[in-house]
């Protein structure tokens, strides 16, 4: 496996802190999707969501 770093495009949605459900769309650079998708998941839980769902993992090569 390559340790090299990719950018990856992730699309879901969480619930915000009044129960709203949001969308989510982040751009970040990862050596795989499932640490990418780690990493999302974990800023988004900063922000204060909760019940986040990854819809998509995309590797962008011109971002």
């Amino acid at each position: 496996m390559s340790n090299r770093l990719k950018i990856f495009r992730i699309n879901g949605r969480a619930v915000n802190k009044r129960g709203l459900t949001v969308g989510i769309t982040q751009d970040v650079t990862a050596t795989s999707d499932k640490e990418a998708v780690a990493e999302v998941t974990r800023l988004t839980t900063v922000k204060g969501c909760s019940h986040i769902r990854i819809v998509l993992v995309r590797e962008v090569f011109h971002a």
